[in-house]
């Protein structure tokens, strides 16, 4: 076993343990946090071109993110529900597989208005003989509660006329509440910190007013005049500014959400934009701003008018992913739309889909029947064919960006996606032989493509099924396996068939080898996504052990310096932006990938590090 100490956050390390290496750049700048007398490091040089950027996370009444300050927009689909016991044919004969008076599955039965709110609902008298069995609906709507602040209020605002109800923790609070405007008090149970909001009854005069325009908002507001400023009354924001409340102010963005992506240099859609799910194909089909909910399961996630917004709020670049299946339409109105509304000064890089090459994901298979179609006797295999159509796509994809961006074509970044461990992936698409052959033209990456982008994450094989049992016997150690793990990733030789070196080491070798094969297309390298990747896979998924292992982990001060290390490492290699996976999101046997579990914690070592990693302007 290695006896080698993982780093610790102190002084003493820096300068014994690593001999010094580590005082220049980035990584100084993190170790001097919280030290009286630490010279500043130097900047990273003008024409590196390193930053770093992150992913948001997708749209859902489960995330933790919560960006929205009307919390309604993050709502789940309708569920179609009735009451056993009460209301007729709630009796579970003859219902389809999963049906339950929970959810009836019968959302085909919904009459919708445009943005999505039912006109009507059944009647429970008719029910026997309409062969119909729902009665209401109900959706489940996230808050912004957390462990640290399990319950709260919120004010739900409706047009029309019916009943809602509330459960799962709501309760409605009758003295405060008025027609039109409900006050509801909600405790989170079990970690579940959302509540379910039912309409019971609507339109019941039969003249078409229906509930409709629900919104949910929590107390608090924002700070006049600044953005990323909540409060939740005048003196939190001094004696010059006034505290507006959300229900009056009406703002898109929550405060608190602004504030953690303010120090960010891009910010990265793909999950917003519900990439790897997304069935659209031409324009009509994206969710537009009126929509009830911009939390899709096979659209394309929230409305695009939002990235460019957010975008110039921060002022921050914006990185776009433009669906799968999209037409040249789409791809053409996307186009338009964050040329008309982004800041001038504000670049934006456009990718099309994610991750052509990983099997995980549906958008790729979908990729390898069209390729498979459109080159049948081709002498290339089927996995090589889809990379090239991906290659394929994604330049036709850029020269509709560049005609549409025209002169300001130098502010589109259009971008490459390969595998980082795996650079034979990149050559397919950038070459992209057989559509090249029957055109008699440039290879793909000529197609105003202007860098290759990977996701050098670490520590994946960790969570690998051959390594399960090692893993596990960590987790024995008195401190959980920890100082084992940590070993592993600076320094490898604690896991027998592990990388050389370790987790670190493995994803600088393929930062290196990325940069050499960018540089030889003539195209800058970035990381569309990165960080660590401590997760399992198959039985090591599965094992309450190894789950807790990484839980802990990436709540560790040593995680955070293994951050500061690995965004060093990508510096030196000369890669360019970074975009961290992700934001915020619970840590989970599906993986620990947020920098912040939540929107409101008050700190964490991935954030923190992150943080400290920055280059100076």
């Amino acid at each position: 076993m290695v006896t080698r100490q993982p780093p610790a956050l102190s002084l003493r390390w820096v300068v014994d343990g690593m001999g010094g290496r580590w005082l220049d750049g980035i990584y100084a700048a993190a170790l001097c946090l919280g030290l009286t007398a630490c010279d500043e490091p130097d900047a990273p040089t003008p024409d590196s071109g390193f930053g770093i950027g992150v992913n948001i996370a997708g749209l859902a009444y489960y995330g933790t993110e919560i960006p929205f300050v009307d919390l309604f927009k993050l709502s789940g689909p309708w569920l179609t529900q009735c009451r056993t016991g009460r209301d007729p044919g709630c009796n579970g004969q003859g219902w389809p597989p999963g049906a339950s008076a929970w959810n009836t599955l019968e959302q085909d039965a919904l009459a919708l208005d445009a943005a999505g709110y039912p006109k009507s609902l059944s009647d429970p008298a008719r029910n026997d003989a309409s062969g119909s069995r729902f009665t209401s609906v109900a959706t489940l709507v996230p808050t912004d509660l957390n462990p640290s602040r399990p319950a709260g209020r919120f004010i739900v605002r409706y047009q029309g006329q019916g009943t809602l109800g509330y459960a799962r923790g709501a309760v409605r609070n009758a003295v405060l509440s008025r027609p039109g405007r409900d006050v509801v008090d909600v405790t989170g149970t079990g970690g579940e910190y959302w509540f379910e909001l039912a309409i019971l009854a609507t339109d019941p005069g039969g003249n078409g007013d229906h509930l409709r325009n629900i919104r949910v908002v929590p107390e608090g507001g924002t700070c006049e005049g600044r953005p990323t400023a909540f409060c939740t009354d005048t003196q939190t924001c001094g004696t010059q500014r006034a505290c507006r409340p959300f229900e009056e102010a009406d703002p898109i963005f929550d405060p608190r959400f602004l504030r953690n992506l303010a120090p960010f240099r891009a910010i990265r859609f793909m999950a917003y934009q519900n990439t790897n799910d997304s069935t659209a194909v031409g324009w009509t089909d994206r969710t537009v701003p009126d929509s009830r909910t911009w939390a899709s399961e096979g659209g394309d996630g929230g409305p695009a008018e939002l990235i460019p917004a957010l975008g110039n709020r921060l002022q921050a670049d914006v990185w776009v992913n433009m669906p799968a299946r999209a037409d040249d339409g789409y791809v053409r109105q996307f186009a338009m739309l964050v040329r008309r509304e982004l800041d001038k000064d504000r670049k934006v890089y456009v990718e099309y889909g994610n991750e052509a090459w990983n099997d995980a994901f549906s958008a790729g298979r979908w990729m390898e029947v069209q390729a498979l179609a459109k080159w049948p006797g081709a002498g290339e295999s089927a996995y090589g064919k889809r990379l090239q159509w991906y290659g394929m796509r994604t330049a036709q994809i850029c020269d509709i960006w560049e005609e549409v961006w025209a002169e300001e074509g130098d502010r589109v970044i259009c971008v490459m996606g390969s595998q980082a461990a795996n650079p034979w992936t990149a050559r397919q698409a950038l070459d992209c032989r057989l559509w090249r052959a029957e055109r008699g033209g440039a290879p793909c990456y000529r197609h105003h493509v202007r860098a290759l982008a990977i996701a050098p994450y670490f520590g994946h094989y960790l969570g690998l099924p051959e390594h399960a049992a090692v893993v596990k016997e960590w987790s024995t150690d008195p401190d959980g396996g920890l100082h084992r793990l940590f070993t592993e990733i600076f320094y490898g030789g604690e896991l027998p068939g592990g990388p050389a070196g370790g987790a670190l080491e493995e994803a600088k070798r393929q930062m290196q080898e990325n940069k050499r094969l960018a540089s030889e297309y003539g195209l800058n390298l970035v990381a569309y996504e990165g960080g660590q990747h401590l997760v399992g896979v198959g039985e090591a998924g599965t094992d309450p052990a190894i789950t807790a292992l990484f839980v802990a982990a990436n709540r560790d001060e040593r995680m955070g310096e293994a951050y500061l290390r690995h965004l060093e490492d990508w510096r030196a290699a000369g890669g360019g932006l970074y975009n961290l996976w992700n934001s915020a999101g619970p840590y989970t046997r599906w993986g620990s990938w947020g920098l912040l579990e939540y929107r409101d914690q008050p700190g964490a070592p991935k954030y923190d590090a992150v943080r400290a990693a920055m280059p100076r302007e």
